[in-house]
């Protein structure tokens, strides 16, 4: 390995990066995104629900009661056939049809209907599931069998428990795309052959794009780690999985970059692949056949070295058989994209 050529390389997709309006926004999506999910979360605290209460007759103290409660904006409607379409339009998420004589036989100790529909598309809608039978249950006087004491993390905490998915997000999409931006655009401007007919080697060539795609990862990781006041747990440990994740998805955006002719093909490739190793990392823990699919992906021991990391304080020590897995992972990516590019000199 030449280590000036190495970093003659570095330097230069540096420099071209600085120019990419297309890497800019690769690099800027991760942080997007988490901030927009951050500022989601809070303001979901403050969230009404809009239903529509359409009153057979004489149950106007129940309709009060509902409009009273901060979170739900209660239409009146004028028919049930107006409720529905309200619910169909998509201007309530749910409605709640109720019948003569419902308030008077609550009073007199019967256990009238309350037909309600949800429209189970519409976001709100699962504010409304998590409370309509406490709103009911008060109204009625009624108390559950048992004295439940209920607390919720702060947003700040649950955006803290959100941070591993976004470092693991940030690892993958840019380590999948940025390279497969630099190397195939210089494949079309034909400057891709003439560094591998220079004295760099494959090795060279390889080191060098895997140090600028590095470098790129690990600095857009740390920035969505600031962002989310993410010094927490066992940084070292963390710091690790950045690293070697931040490696091992590199190469393979070397790798899809080696192979694609062109930009638009590298830029199929990487979506393609990147799906299956985000979703498999996050649905692991649904089922058992999950997760065992989950194994055969990178982003798995990726994920879970810096959640429990972070959350649980694991160092090192327990997490060798997941930083064992990773470095094997990096061998194979980049043997086998060595093999690619040498083939591709002589060929």
């Amino acid at each position: 390995m030449n280590l000036n050529v190495v970093l003659a390389i570095f330097r230069k997709d540096l420099i071209t990066s600085v120019k990419s309006k297309n890497l800019l926004i690769i690099l800027l999506t991760p942080v997007f995104l988490s901030l927009l999910f951050n500022s989601t979360i809070s303001l979901t605290d403050n969230t009404v629900v809009p239903v529509a209460v359409y009153d057979e007759g004489s149950s106007t103290d129940f309709i009060e009661y509902l409009s009273s409660r901060n979170n739900y904006d209660v239409t009146i409607a004028d028919s049930a056939v107006k409720s529905e379409e309200l619910l169909y339009n998509q201007k309530v998420a749910a409605i709640m049809l109720v019948p003569k004589g419902f308030s008077a036989e609550i009073k007199s100790g019967l256990t009238p209907s309350l037909n309600i529909i949800v429209n189970p598309y519409e976001a709100k809608s699962v504010l409304f599931l998590q409370t309509y039978k406490d709103i009911i249950m008060d109204f009625t006087g009624q108390r559950y069998p048992v004295n439940i004491t209920l607390n919720t993390l702060s947003g700040d905490l649950q955006s803290r428990f959100n941070i591993p998915v976004w470092i693991m997000f940030t690892v993958i999409f840019v380590g999948m795309m940025v390279l497969p931006n630099t190397l195939t655009t210089e494949k079309e401007k034909k400057t891709l052959d003439a560094i591998l007919v220079s004295p760099a080697s494959e090795k060279d060539v390889i080191y060098g794009k895997s140090l600028f795609g590095l470098f790129l990862t690990i600095l857009i990781s740390l920035v969505i780690i600031i962002i989310n006041r993410g010094f927490i747990g066992n940084f070292l440990s963390v710091t690790i999985f950045i690293v070697l994740g931040s490696a091992v998805f590199t190469g393979f955006g070397l790798l899809i970059a080696s192979y694609a002719d062109n930009y638009s093909s590298a830029s199929l490739y990487s979506t393609i692949c990147m799906a299956p190793m985000i979703l498999l990392a996050l649905l692991a823990d649904l089922s058992r056949e999950i997760g065992y699919i989950s194994h055969l992906v990178p982003s798995t021991y990726v994920f879970y070295g810096i959640k429990s990391a972070m959350l649980n304080n694991s160092g090192i020590s327990d997490l060798y058989p997941e930083i064992g897995t990773l470095l094997i992972f990096n061998i194979l990516v980049y043997v086998l994209t060595f093999r690619v590019l040498k083939k591709k000199r002589y060929s």
